[in-house]
């Protein structure tokens, strides 16, 4: 009864299995990117007396890929936006705006990391590294918090995929989206990524 089986040859590379005939699947796509997205205003415990800020987040990718077999840290793109509004003397509301351009992303369920540097941001120069922190509670977006790394750490010398704990609490808004991706993986021999440029302090 041979006829009635199908001829399967299977072979192991990396973890992917590989079948051959009539039962045959196609090996698994590569993972999915990561996938950070929302806007919301959030509040600031450390200025109570003008607490909101709102970040526009709009971000993709991962936190590293391989070049061959050399790692390669930040393999994100997309950017995230914030507005620090000021009342000047006068009352009247005055928004300042500035831009992160995204080049890291790393997921870990409803959390992720995201940093880039600063593209258009008062008072820092373009390049500045820049990173925060993504809770988006599954118990709905009222409960969502973000994070910034220059609001309550000393960020003269960050790190690439650093960011503090999500201190801030929501407002209002349409809140934040995580969706995971697994880390990519590693190949045999992968070689550590480069050295970090040196931090200076000022």
């Amino acid at each position: 009864m041979a006829h009635l089986y199908a001829r399967v040859a299977a072979a192991g590379i990396g973890g992917i299995v590989l079948l051959t005939g009539a039962t045959a699947h196609a090996a698994p796509a590569s993972p999915k990117e990561g996938h950070v997205t929302g806007d919301a205003w959030v509040r600031y415990p450390l200025d109570p007396e003008n607490p909101l800020r709102r970040f526009v987040v709009d971000a993709h990718g991962h936190a590293f890929r391989f070049d061959g077999k050399k790692m390669i840290m930040g393999a994100a793109h997309g950017t995230v936006r914030f507005d620090h509004p000021i009342p000047d003397s006068n009352g009247v509301v005055r928004h300042y705006w500035g831009t992160v351009k995204v080049d890291y992303l790393m997921t870990a369920g409803p959390v992720a990391v995201v940093s880039g540097t600063s593209k258009g941001v008062i008072g820092e120069a373009d390049g500045t590294r820049m990173a925060f922190s993504v809770y988006a509670d599954p118990r709905g977006h009222r409960y969502d918090r973000i994070g910034f790394s220059w609001g309550a750490v000393d960020g003269r010398c960050l790190r690439m995929g650093l960011a503090p704990a999500p201190f801030t609490t929501y407002d209002s808004g349409k809140g934040y989206t995580v969706k995971h991706a697994e880390l990519p993986t590693v190949p045999k021999g992968a070689e550590p990524p480069a050295d970090p440029p040196p931090c200076t302090q000022s």
